[in-house]
């Protein structure tokens, strides 16, 4: 198993119950992190063999798993040596 950072999109007819859909989703074995009342998005996250089990949670509409995005930039200036 591994874990993985999730979004999990709650549905615009449930925004008005969005703590009721993080309970159900960490019942579920979300590690909740963050809710995004006002666009609707929880987030956190959980084993990758159990991220179906979220959509049995009424007002879930959809699940994204995060991504590690490497951009191969050091911190290193790109004028390293010269004025700005």
């Amino acid at each position: 198993m591994s874990r993985v950072n999730i979004a999990v999109a709650v549905a615009e007819d449930a925004r008005s119950r969005i703590h009721e859909v993080a309970a159900g989703c960490r019942a579920l074995g979300l590690d909740h992190t963050a809710t995004l009342p006002v666009v609707g998005v929880l987030t956190g996250s959980m084993e990758s063999d159990e991220l179906t089990k979220l959509f049995g949670v009424p007002g879930v509409l959809a699940v994204e798993v995060g991504r590690e995005i490497r951009s191969g930039i050091t911190g290193r200036s790109p004028c390293h040596g010269r004025e700005a």
